[in-house]
């Protein structure tokens, strides 16, 4: 089952963050996430595999799993024994990876 692990809090601290924009670029995808103080985070991944955006009322099992395994007034999680990848893998058939894969969970006000 998902264990969601905090992470990167200490950039945010209890701002309240929205998503402003996802965008998939050139084979990077980039998050721009804005607090109330006109304050934005700006996440880029250069490398990445999969990537999905669940609205809250459209993923209630997964924050039900939250709650259950972390604080969920958190932005920031690594997902650990994820169900995701577990089925990400099975869609590519096990194939395996030269870098090990990590899911990183976002959950935005919005």
């Amino acid at each position: 089952m998902n264990r969601y692990v905090p992470i990167l809090q200490e950039h945010v601290g209890a701002e309240k963050l929205e998503l402003e924009e996802l965008t998939d670029r050139n084979g990077t995808l980039s998050i721009v996430l804005a607090g109330v103080a006109s304050r934005r985070i700006k996440l880029s991944f250069d490398s990445y595999m999969v990537y999905r955006k669940l609205d809250e009322g459209d993923a209630l099992i997964s924050f039900s799993n939250r709650k259950k395994t972390s604080i969920t007034n958190q932005y920031f999680y690594r997902v650990e024994e994820s169900d995701f990848i577990a089925w990400f893998n099975r869609e590519r058939c096990d194939a395996q990876s030269t870098q090990p894969l990590v899911h990183y969970v976002i959950a935005a006000i919005n």
